[in-house]
């Protein structure tokens, strides 16, 4: 059986946006009367037919979200939980989580599993090992809206996400500004494109503020796992690596660089000061106390679920996505000179 054609079939075919062909094939007067042609057209020469699926289950409702998490115990994801619950629970929905563990496997069992119960839509953070989308596009396809949050991912959907760029430069910055010049970076896994941006911040700042920078500075620390921090901490000290700050791309690699610091009876932040990510309960219990990024992840919670409740009352089988970037904030305390 020949597989219907669809919207983004279309705008693949023309090279244009699947928001624009919706639009034209509704003759909206936003898009010129030589598109609007192209478009009808093409979809008169492959006989496309409106989603009928989608129409049925975009007006059956069952008051239901799905939302699918890397991890439960991570305490940003609790406070993204928390504003999902404020939002949906006063507009009358319940909600089903799904934790997929970083699996792309369990990632994909997730998806099903929400589309099996009905759920009127989906909010995602995906996990570190995915990179494929398939399953996404699917649920899409079947009249499901999908709202992305924290972690960006190449599809046509509508996203929540921090400024991490923003977040790891103002981090680099403050250490900069606070006498410190020889830094190390704890990055995260590669391809996870949250981690990328707070690297690439941590590079424009020493470009900006003219200090000289060290590719073999940027240290790969794949989980968030403090061991793992503070034997890559421990090594770079046994080869002689000289430094005198570390940028962290979360607070538990922060706490295992500072683990290691303390095991080698060097002073924090006097001789080697420290900067997280995240802003974990911990950060203000330990000692010194750590400096981090807050990321406001209720408020990225609550923007998620409000968009996702627009889209699912949409009347529109196509909805334009959008985009929306959280800014972050620096919290200074005692791993950092605070100047």
């Amino acid at each position: 059986m020949k597989q219907a054609v669809t919207l983004k079939d279309l705008a693949r075919e023309l090279n244009i946006a699947t928001s624009t062909v919706s639009r034209a094939l509704k003759d909206s007067p936003e898009i010129s009367a030589v598109t609007r042609a192209r478009v009808q057209k093409l979809a008169k020469e492959l006989n496309y037919e409106p989603n009928a699926l989608a129409l049925s289950l975009r007006h059956s409702k069952t008051n239901t979200i799905g939302v699918i998490l890397p991890e439960l115990v991570h305490f940003f994801f609790s406070t993204v939980i928390s504003g999902i619950e404020d939002i949906a629970y006063s507009s009358g929905y319940n909600i089903i989580i799904c934790q997929s563990n970083e699996s792309i496997d369990r990632e994909i069992l997730d998806t099903k599993a929400l589309f099996n119960h009905r759920v009127d839509g989906i909010l995602a953070c995906v996990s570190r090992n995915t990179s494929v989308y398939d399953h996404f596009i699917a649920i899409q396809d079947k009249g499901i809206p999908i709202v992305f949050f924290d972690r960006d991912v190449p599809i046509d959907a509508s996203k929540i996400l921090s400024n991490d760029f923003e977040g790891g430069y103002n981090a680099t910055k403050h250490l900069i500004e606070s006498g410190k010049t020889n830094l190390i970076h704890l990055s995260g896994p590669e391809g996870l494109m949250l981690s990328e941006q707070r690297t690439r911040g941590f590079v424009q700042a020493h470009q900006d503020l003219g200090i000289p920078f060290n590719k073999e500075k940027i240290l790969r620390c794949g989980d968030e796992d403090a061991q793992e921090n503070f034997k890559i901490i421990q090594n770079a000290l046994q080869k002689g690596m000289k430094f005198d700050g570390i940028f962290a791309v979360n607070d538990i690699a922060a706490v295992g660089a500072l683990q290691a610091l303390q095991a080698a009876q060097i002073s924090v932040p006097q001789e080697v000061a420290i900067i997280g990510y995240s802003d974990w309960q911990f950060s203000s219990f330990i000692s010194p106390t750590l400096t981090t990024i807050r990321q406001n992840g209720n408020e990225m919670g609550r923007k998620a679920a409000e968009l996702l409740l627009e889209e699912i009352h949409s009347k529109d089988t196509f909805i334009e996505p959008k985009s929306i970037t959280l800014p972050t904030e620096i919290i200074l305390r005692g791993t950092t000179l605070n100047k």
